[in-house]
């Protein structure tokens, strides 16, 4: 009955980020990342009843399952909350060049093997390496593609490893320098940090810490951390080796000559697939892998998320992480569509970002994408120009007010572009920001003027022109204070649930309207607190209920 505790899904995940953008890329990288691997990914405690599907009880019960949720017929869900972990995590990412050193050693694992020549003259090896070969099959079979060739897989060292997973460009040279001078300037600008932050040092270690292996399009070549094929390795390989389908059949290489919202999308789809054929690896191993499985990530991950707190700020784990969060409740959702013709399909032609960050707009006429054009003012010195996109704009809302006024306000974008310059001593941004409608227009306003208005005096404003809004802001320097709250991913539960509330609804065979009136009206009913409550109390508590309940008569009627 009301009131009782229930359980409550764990956080899940921390996705790990991408390298080869801003903000902390440096001159030098490759110009495609490699994908992040399944080191990225946390499966905490094991699943529990997820609180937003209903038991099978009547309407407005619940039994030791979880709440009914207005009715929503059939069994408790156990997947894994998609937000961000409050334990520990694993940051997966690639090298950013091919060093001397990693090419001898890399060079020197596949001496000797047979190797296989194919067009452009590329060599690859004629069969699987023997540690891997059974998970390859498993994971071709499961993902209903087939390998197009075998790829190499090398074991490295810990230091080998390492030293391909954080080296850069010329960090000590004055254009690097000056690179994460204005990468910095540029964050401060946009309220996400404060002070002196040390760039090179977050990027390093959002670049090694806890990862088990990546996969390289670029190369075209997987690189694991040691040789012992522990079950954590294998499930990061049964992981890893799905971004090799991805790569042979949809080109993951192309991420390059995409805008970088649909590079981010086409990111964020091959991590979420990814994780989905992960997942269903992680439901084959035995009871005992299974648990050593768990020891492993317990043992492994601490340390890995002590340096992440210690050297990164949260708003760099939460813009590169955004994808890999938002990204598996896409793949959800197109999952439901078609299963894996839907999922290939977007891997094939990714949609808008904004079909990323809010499911329901795919391949409606909200997702489409308006482009904007934007200039720096006279006088100045371009430093970039490129595209937020709506899950950056959420970030910066959310960092100074409500997330579901965030979350309102952004529903509405419709497209944007800025552009950062240096004027005299001082970086600015500016941007503008285009609406659906003339009423998304307004919104963005009025939320973005509510933002400035915490700005340090005279840094920032926002207006609406020419049926668009003038967003501008500069950096007030490293002895500013900081305003509003950190950034971490745990912003992101407020889009992910709400996908995962439609979604859940669809399921129960509700309308699309039916489910998108329930899924908004959830969001606005509780707070962020209550809703990232691992326990699901106030849900659970008797006014918590009643607010469910009034949702479902009003959305279900």
């Amino acid at each position: 009955m009301a009131g009782e505790e229930v359980p409550w899904p764990p956080p899940p995940r921390e996705p790990g980020p991408w390298n080869g953008g801003p903000p902390v890329a440096p001159p030098g990288n490759t110009p495609l990342p490699p994908l992040p691997g399944a080191g990225g990914v946390v499966h905490g405690a094991s699943p529990q009843a997820n609180p937003w599907a209903n038991s099978g009880a009547p309407s407005g019960s619940m039994d030791a399952s979880g709440p009914a949720f207005g009715g929503l017929g059939g069994p408790p869900r156990t997947d894994p909350f998609p937000g961000l972990p409050g334990g520990a995590a694993r940051v997966d990412r690639a090298p950013v060049a091919v060093l001397v050193i990693s090419a001898i050693i890399v060079v020197a694992l596949i001496a000797g093997a047979a190797l296989l020549v194919l067009k452009g003259g590329r060599q690859y090896p004629s069969a699987w390496d023997g540690r891997v070969d059974a998970i390859a099959t498993w994971v071709a079979e499961e993902r209903d593609l087939d390998f197009e060739h075998p790829v190499a897989v090398n074991f490295l060292s810990e230091k080998a490893y390492t030293a391909r997973s954080t080296e850069g460009g010329d960090d000590d040279s004055v254009e690097s320098q000056q690179y994460y001078d204005d990468q910095l300037a540029q964050l401060r600008a946009l309220g996400f940090v404060t002070g002196d932050v040390d760039l090179k040092a977050a990027n390093d270690t959002l670049s090694d810490s806890g990862t088990l292996a990546y996969y390289d399009p670029d190369l075209e070549q997987v690189f694991v951390r040691g040789t012992e094929m522990t079950p954590a390795l294998r499930v990061t390989l049964a992981h890893e080796l799905t971004h090799v389908l991805q790569d042979q059949h949809f080109d993951l290489g192309r991420m390059d000559d995409l805008s970088s919202s649909r590079a981010s999308v086409l990111r964020a789809l091959a991590e979420g697939d990814a994780t989905k054929v992960e997942d269903a690896y992680i439901e084959e191993l035995s009871d005992a892998d299974a648990k050593a499985y768990d020891a492993e990530n317990e043992s492994s991950s601490g340390d890995a998320q002590a340096q992440i707190d210690a050297k990164v700020p949260p708003i760099l784990t939460t813009l590169f992480a955004s994808p890999y969060i938002l990204g598996p409740e896409l793949i959800e959702f197109l999952d439901q569509q078609d299963g894996w013709d839907a999922i290939d399909e977007a891997l094939q032609d990714p949609p808008t970002e904004e079909a990323m960050f809010d499911p329901m707009t795919y391949k409606t006429d909200a997702a489409d994408e308006r482009t904007v054009e934007i200039t720096a003012p006279s006088g100045t010195e371009v430093i970039e120009s490129d595209e937020f996109g709506p899950t950056t704009w959420y970030l910066l809302l959310a960092s100074r007010l409500d997330p579901a006024l965030a979350l309102k306000a952004t529903d509405g974008w419709g497209g944007d572009q800025y552009v950062v310059y240096r004027d005299g001593d001082q970086v600015c941004l500016d941007a503008t920001v285009e609406g659906d409608t003339p009423a998304d227009v307004e919104e963005l306003s009025k939320a973005l003027t509510l933002w400035t208005a915490m700005s340090p005096k005279g840094t920032a404003s926002a207006k609406t022109e020419d049926g668009a809004v003038a967003f501008h802001s500069c950096d007030p320097g490293k002895d500013a204070k900081a305003v509003g709250k950190k950034v971490s991913p745990d912003v992101l539960a407020v889009p992910v649930i709400r996908t995962q509330v439609y979604l859940q609804a669809i399921e129960a065979d509700r309308s699309p309207d039916q489910a998108t009136c329930y899924a908004n009206g959830i969001i606005d009913a509780f707070t962020l607190e209550q809703l990232n409550d691992p326990k699901g109390e106030y849900l659970s508590s008797d006014a918590g209920q009643q607010e469910i309940l009034k949702l479902s008569q009003t959305c279900f009627k």
